[in-house]
């Protein structure tokens, strides 16, 4: 079969794909992801080729804050109508005619789109073709894609096809990689879950080894960077055995002023080098960075700033697992004090073990693909 992947041009949405891909790629399948041209370079460092369709995440984004104001599109509060905004508004009506033009050329016979992805559905349905809606992590409420589906109707509408619940995330198979602990609801539909893992990781550099414990790994991901709370971070990690703080790609460390003996300040350092050394987390509630930690059994600070960031802290949260600070309650002295919560409450250190066990028995990206596979061939009508 050609499975053909679908993501909006953002790490935190691509990645968690990566691993399914590449299992059905060692299938026997052919496999490609369509994507924002300028985000074809990180498709292909990962070894998979990349076809041009959708629109630059900067561009989707203005349409959010010229709605809802920079300040109040990372509001808690505001989740339902940002996601809607953002990607049924923003992404899915700029991405959808290029997406079925290149997948109809392309020969897609299935598309594999990441929950955010919203064109994706009404371009399989209209091609008619096979959907598996792959999750990035703790699923979206239900609630955010029925706020979605009205703004995506006019996609449904102009490929010719009746829009349907739930923006048609739904409609076919969807792949879970949230451990029991971050359901709230259940997906409704045909499910498989997936352990959540990182593409394979670069060797580890040599000072990982040379960390003094307790080691703090402490990263805000790839969009929600700011200097400013960077430097706060820093202040709050002074002292604390030895930290690893990430910058992101467009912070340079220097910017950040004097660092503290004990800190090592990276633009980038894989998860997957760090956590296992690490006694305790610093995040942002991303999905991936969240259920990395956990995968792991570290426990977390998570300091939620927008989009499902405070959903995913609330999960984590909810587990035991994770103390959380609003946006108003950060300072360095706040963030410090919750990061000595965790490092001397060993309930957090058990909590976080105890996700860790339920990510460890989830199935694995090749046991995953067999029955993803099998779902296609059911789903998928006999070529004429």
């Amino acid at each position: 079969m050609r499975i053909l992947f679908s993501s909006t041009p953002l790490d935190g949405h691509f990645r968690p794909m990566v691993p399914l891909a590449r299992a059905l790629r060692s299938r026997g399948h052919d496999v490609a992801v369509a994507t924002e041209r300028g985000w074809h370079a990180h498709v292909e460092a990962e070894g998979l080729d990349a076809l041009a369709a959708g629109c630059p995440h900067d561009e989707a984004w203005q349409g959010v804050v010229d709605t809802l104001g920079d300040a109040s599109a990372v509001r808690a509060d505001t989740g339902q109508e940002v996601f809607a905004l953002l990607f049924a508004q923003g992404h899915a009506h700029r991405k959808a005619r290029e997406l079925a033009d290149v997948a109809e050329r392309w020969g897609a016979d299935a598309v594999v789109f990441e929950s955010g992805d919203l064109a994706a559905p009404a371009v399989a349905a209209a091609l008619g073709v096979p959907a598996v809606h792959h999750s990035w992590g703790p699923m979206i409420p239900l609630a955010w894609f029925e706020a979605a589906s009205e703004r995506v109707a006019p996609v449904w509408d102009a490929l010719g096809v009746p829009p349907a619940r739930l923006a048609g995330a739904f409609d076919g198979l969807y792949v879970d990689l949230a451990p029991a602990r971050f359901r709230t609801e259940l997906p409704p539909g045909e499910v498989t879950a997936l352990r959540p893992t990182s593409p394979d990781p670069a060797a580890v550099p040599d000072w990982v080894a040379d960390l003094e414990p307790p080691v703090v790994y402490a990263t805000l991901g790839t969009l929600f960077n700011s200097p400013d709370l960077l430097r706060t971070l820093l202040a709050a990690l002074d002292g604390v055995g030895s930290a690893v703080l990430t910058t992101g790609r467009d912070v340079d460390p220097a910017e950040l002023g004097a660092v503290p003996a004990n800190v090592r300040v990276e633009r980038f350092v894989p998860q997957t080098q760090v956590l296992p050394r690490a006694a305790a987390a610093i995040g942002h509630g991303g999905s991936g960075s969240t259920l990395g930690a956990l995968a792991q059994g570290v426990p977390l600070v998570l300091l939620p700033m927008g989009a499902d960031q405070f959903h995913v802290a609330t999960g984590a949260a909810a587990a035991g697992a994770a103390v959380v600070l609003r946006p108003d309650e950060v300072t360095p002295a706040s963030v410090r004090a919750a990061l000595d919560a965790v490092l001397a409450d060993e309930a957090y250190g058990r909590a976080a073990g105890a996700v860790r066990a339920e990510v460890a028995a989830m199935p694995t990206p090749e046991e995953a693909a067999v029955v993803v596979e099998r779902f296609l061939r059911s789903a998928r009508p006999p070529r004429p």
